[in-house]
């Protein structure tokens, strides 16, 4: 087949919990001209449970080797999702990449709560499982310390992923602080691996921005995929503050986004108030620029999707609820989620409710928890809304209500590959 000459193609490896995707996107025109996926496999084989590595390598690899064929490629960019490290020693993996939903960091909870840095330093809240970085390592070290001896660098994902392409080892800041406990988010430094027992040996690769450069496809690689050696790769980034790029660098600050799914997640992009104190659903990060970002985040689809499934399928209608009486307990926990009426631990009864009353009513509730993250991160401006949350015409309407400024509706699909290409031009023209 012709290889098409259309240049700017960027291979970007999104690689997501649930599945990994390779995508060839065309950075001028905003288009996606090839897209392969694969689940992505969490293994129990070993001393827990852990990524496959070896299978998302293959897939890349035949992804690359499928585009080498048809188009001519020229830069790639790794963006990945959260709380995952790859332990290195000599530029290998040291333990497997631990997967952040096993419970075995928690095992450790109370007294790595002892010793964890605090809020204002980090703007990481605490969080259940792995999904502390600071946790996973903490873990890690105490009950793997043989293996744990030899590690001698630490890697964020995406750098993981850039690291094997290029043999370059970097680290970058909107990973570093997207809920680490690792990261001091105003110094814009690390915290010292002694406050979580780690010795000297053991060092963080050094900070690069996201759309730098970090060196070309290694030798092995190029070979195998039939990409030519010269191509540029990206040090890369978290997955969701390059969601955030496009809105930066083109909308009006201050303004929020509001993505919707499995988790609502909240940015107010260019707030002023930083100096926020703790509280559940909310965190500060810095974004691929440096810029402190406050944001709030609640699991709205997976409590919405449980509710509604739990109904049983009655009628009846003779009970009048008003959704600004009840609230969301343990919101921020997707299996002890309940609702219950303000001021009261009585939970609602939604079994006699007819399903579109409890639709409508449950689309309210979240929407109001949506503006009280809002409201605690100190959102300004109009709100950009994209995700399943905005085909739900109760949820919008209540935001819409209750918020003085514009909510607009966008479609996401892109929204990463559209951040990782205004990123890399804004590179370009400066």
């Amino acid at each position: 087949m012709k290889k098409s000459h259309i240049r700017n193609n960027i291979a970007v490896l999104d690689i997501g919990k649930t599945h990994a995707k390779v995508i060839l996107f065309d950075s001028h025109k905003l288009k996606e001209l090839e897209v392969f996926q694969t689940e992505n496999i969490i293994l129990t084989d070993s001393l827990y449970p852990h990524f496959d590595i070896e299978s998302l390598k293959e897939f890349i690899i035949n992804s690359l080797s499928n585009l080498a064929k048809k188009y001519i490629v020229d830069s790639i960019f790794t963006s990945t999702h959260g709380a995952c490290m790859a332990l290195m020693t000599k530029g290998e993996l040291a333990l497997p990449v631990l997967d952040y939903e096993f419970e075995g960091p928690d095992q450790l909870k109370a007294e790595y709560d002892e010793v964890r840095p605090t809020f204002d330093l980090t703007g990481s809240p605490r969080m259940d499982l792995g999904l502390n970085l600071g946790a996973q390592l903490y873990w890690q070290s105490k009950y793997f310390s043989k293996e744990f001896a030899k590690v001698d660098q630490i890697l964020f994902w995406p750098q993981y992923w850039s690291n094997w392409l290029t043999g370059v080892a970097v680290s970058e800041i909107s990973y570093a602080s997207c809920h680490s406990d690792l990261w001091k988010i105003r110094q814009k430094e690390f915290v010292g691996l002694e406050a979580f027992g780690v010795g000297s040996h053991v060092q963080y690769p050094p900070i690069r921005s996201a759309a730098s450069v970090i060196g070309n496809l290694r030798k092995d690689i190029s070979k195998k995929t039939g990409l030519t050696q010269n191509i540029s790769v990206y040090c890369g980034a978290h997955d969701s503050s390059l969601a955030l790029v496009s809105a930066y660098l083109n909308k009006k600050l201050p303004c929020s986004i509001l993505s919707t799914g499995t988790w609502v997640t909240i940015f107010a992009l260019g707030s002023d108030n930083a100096n926020i104190s703790e509280q559940t659903g909310l965190m500060i990060s810095n974004d691929c620029f440096g810029n402190l970002v406050p944001n709030y985040r609640f699991p709205a689809g997976k409590i919405y999707e449980r509710q509604i499934k739990q109904k049983s399928g009655s009628s009846i209608n003779h009970r009048e609820l008003n959704a600004s009486d009840i609230c969301i307990k343990n919101f921020e926990n997707i299996e002890k989620a309940s609702f219950v009426y303000k001021g009261s631990e009585k939970e609602v009864d939604f079994q006699d409710i007819e399903t579109s009353r409890t639709e409508t009513l449950v689309s309210e509730i979240l929407a109001n928890q949506t503006l009280i993250g809002l409201q605690a991160i100190g959102s300004k401006g109009p709100i950009i809304c994209s995700g399943p949350f905005a085909n739900n015409k109760k949820f919008l309407k209540t935001i819409e209500k209750n918020w003085a400024d514009p909510v607009i509706v966008e479609d996401d699909h892109l929204g990463i590959c559209k951040g990782i290409a205004n990123l890399v031009t804004k590179r370009e023209r400066s």
